[in-house]
This record gives C-alpha cells, structure tokens and sequence, in this order.
C-alpha cells in the first residue's frame, strides 16, 4: 500500500462508489433545475425539473454519510487530530469556492458593474447564508455558494456529534439509530406544518421570515438532515444483510416516489416548503442504506466508472455552473427557439456545464486540495506533538501519492 500521511487520523475504508455516483445525480439535477427545459416539454416533466434543488437536502444527508463513514471514532479531545479533519474539509471545499468568487469579481469589473463590499466579505467568509437578504446569501457572488457555509457549519460542529451517534449505535444499536432518523422525520414535518400555519410557507424567499430562507438555506434547519445521514452511516452494517431483492425493491420504489411526487405535485405553499427536506428524509435515508451496501441494480449502476467520475467531478459542476447559466441566458439556447433547436441547446449546455465542472475540478479543485495538504504537513513537521498516539492510515480526502517504486518493489 502507498505510505500514510501524518495527517491521516483515521483508517482508510473502502470507497463507497455507489453514493460517489449518486452524487452525481443530485448535482446534475441542480443544475438542470437552474438551466431550465424547453418550452414544449409535457408539463410534468418540466415540475421534475424544477424540482431539482432537492439535491442539496440529499447532498446535506450524503455529507453526514460520508464523513461518518470516514470518520467513527473522532473526538474533540483527540487535538491534533481533529485539527486535519478540519484541514481536510478546508482543503475539499474552500480553495475552488474562492476561485469563484474571484471569478465573480473580476467579471463585475469587467463589465463595469456594481461591486458590493459588504456581500463579499460574507462571501468570502462563506457567512453569507444566514444573513436575511437573499441577494447577499444567494445572488451577488455565486449562488450555490450559500451550501457550503452550511456545510461548514456541519464540519464544525461533527467531531461533537459524531461520539453521541457512536454511543447511541454502541448501547442501543439498529434500534437507536432508526430512532434518530424517525426523530428528523418528525421534527422536518412539525417544521413545515408550523411555517405552513403561520403563512410563512407563503411568503416570497427575498422575505427574510419565508420558508425559503429558514427550512431550505439556514444550516440549523438543515443540520438534522446531516445527523439523519451520520445516523445512515452507523446502519450501513446492517444494511449489507438484506436480501437482494429488497435492495432492488429500495432502489426502485424510492425514485419513483421522487419522481412521481415531482411530476403530480400542486403548486401550494405546503408542497414547497416540504420540498427542502421533510419529503425526502426517510425515503434518502432509507435509500442510502441501500446504496451503501454496494447492492442492488441501481447502486451497480452509479458504481460504474463514468458515473464515479462524474461524482468526484459532482463539486466543481455544482460550484461553476450557476455563472455560467447566468451569462448564457443573453442568448439562451433553451428557453428560446422553437422545434428542435431547444432541445439540443439544452443538451450542448449540459455537456458544456459537465466540461467545465471536469476541468475545474481536474485543474484548481485538485491541485489547490494536494497543496493545502502539502502546507499543513510541513507545518505539523515543523511543530511536532509531543504526545500523538499512532496515526492509522489516512482515509482518500487526506492520501497524497506516495513516490513511485522500482518495478522490482512490491506493489501498492
């Protein structure tokens, strides 16, 4: 195997290719969500569509996934280690996410447009989803930046939740954590009935009291749906024992049930606030287990290796995308037009979208990840512990490429 970093805190677990591919598709729906359809597509459809902000929910519970998954055993008290956790998570998300907003800057001066100071320093500081003004939060520099200071949020606070999940698996296990998840349920329910009562599902997301600004974009509101997915993690085990045709009956009926709500769904103030996060969290959670398990045709599907690309790949599509729609709807290829020629615009914008997102992530989200990581190491050579117990290998999100062996020496 390649030599371990001293960053690594916890031990390297396989991959769970599936989810890398399913985030793939929740990416893919954001995008096409904010690309649009043609005109002349059959309505239901076009409500699939735009329903496609649900992947971020799905990206929230992925995360929670993930990161327990990769890390069951940290600990505040660990120290050092704790620290490259928060590293690695800077390292991940943060380097392309002010590539943009740099972008961002340079195109406001570039056309001579109003810069806005204040905006900025939120953005740069990924703060700007709690403020009320959904300009700031999701319109000045980059809108789909607004989930990664949530995201944040969820980091900072997981080496804290991560022991109470591990002891509620230990003393009660299955039973405990389908508790919690039936618990997140309940409370993304009791929270859309309220703001439905009130009237606040109503209101337009530029109020700051609406739906929109507190049940789909204010990480407090969204942070039991990253539990659920920590939850999700500790029942992976578990889940692996199902038969194989209760993974494939998983991994049909909960699409359906997706799509099927999408399409039929009616245009009140209740479907949309249920839309960011109550809907979804027990059919996600339900199928997150099963995908998990590496089973079932839908988790071989997502498993495969363009799909896996695109996933890895799924960040940067998600974080490029939204300027890039934004300028190209001076001479929209989708909207406008008629016949055919919407259609293959929306496909040429897609295909665009996707090269973009492959090359940003090939050529600033990679190399920028591996030279924070480079950084902090010398840094924590240059400031040795005096007290670190022994470092187990280091999972994928920390691993830098060890240095090529003579082709006599033993394999990775």
């Amino acid at each position: 195997m390649a030599g371990t970093t001293q960053l690594g805190p916890h031990a390297r677990k396989p991959e769970l290719r599936a989810l890398t591919g399913l985030r793939a598709v929740a990416a893919i729906a954001v995008v096409v969500s904010h690309v649009g359809v043609p005109r002349s597509v059959p309505e239901h459809i076009a409500k699939i569509a735009h329903w496609g902000y649900i992947g971020v929910p799905l990206f929230f519970m992925l995360s929670g996934v993930v990161l327990a998954y990769n890390y069951p055993e940290l600990r505040p008290r660990h120290g050092r280690r704790t620290i490259k956790f928060y590293v690695a998570r800077v390292a991940r998300v943060m380097p392309l996410y002010w590539v943009m907003i740099a972008y961002c800057v340079c195109l406001y001066w570039s056309v001579n447009h109003e810069q806005y100071p204040w905006a900025l320093v939120q953005n740069v500081l990924a703060i700007q989803t709690w403020s009320p003004d959904t300009l700031v939060a999701q319109s000045y520099y980059n809108g789909p930046g607004w989930s990664i200071g949530a995201e944040l949020f969820f980091y900072a606070l997981f080496p804290f939740l991560v022991p109470v999940m591990a002891r509620i698996a230990k003393r009660w296990g299955p039973r405990g954590l389908v508790v919690v998840i039936a618990a997140v349920a309940v409370l993304s329910a009791a929270l859309v009935a309220w703001f439905t009562v009130k009237g606040w599902s109503t209101l337009p997301a530029t109020n700051p009291a609406s739906g929109h600004r507190w049940l789909y974009r204010n990480p407090l509101c969204q942070l039991p749906i990253f539990i659920c997915g920590m939850a999700v993690a500790f029942l992976l085990p578990h889940a692996r024992g199902w038969s194989r045709g209760t993974h494939h009956v998983i991994q049909t009926v909960v699409p359906l049930y997706v799509l099927i709500l999408a399409a039929f769904r009616d245009q009140g103030s209740f479907w949309g606030a249920a839309s960011y996060g109550a809907f979804f969290v027990i059919p996600f959670a339900v199928v997150l287990l099963s995908l998990g398990s590496g089973q079932g045709w839908l988790a071989r599907l997502l498993a495969t290796r363009p799909m896996v690309a695109l996933g890895v790949a799924s960040f940067a599509l998600y974080l490029t995308h939204r300027w890039l729609v934004w300028q190209l709807n001076t001479f929209d290829p989708v909207a406008k037009g008629h016949g055919l020629a919407p259609y293959v615009g929306f496909v040429a914008t897609i295909a665009v979208l996707l090269l973009i997102g492959e090359g940003a992530h090939r050529y600033v989200e990679e190399p920028a990840r591996r030279w924070v990581i480079k950084i902090s190491q010398r840094l924590a050579r240059r400031f040795p512990s005096r007290r670190q117990p022994p470092a187990p290998h280091t999972p994928a999100d920390l691993e830098l490429p060890a240095p090529r062996k003579p082709a006599a020496a033993v394999g990775r």
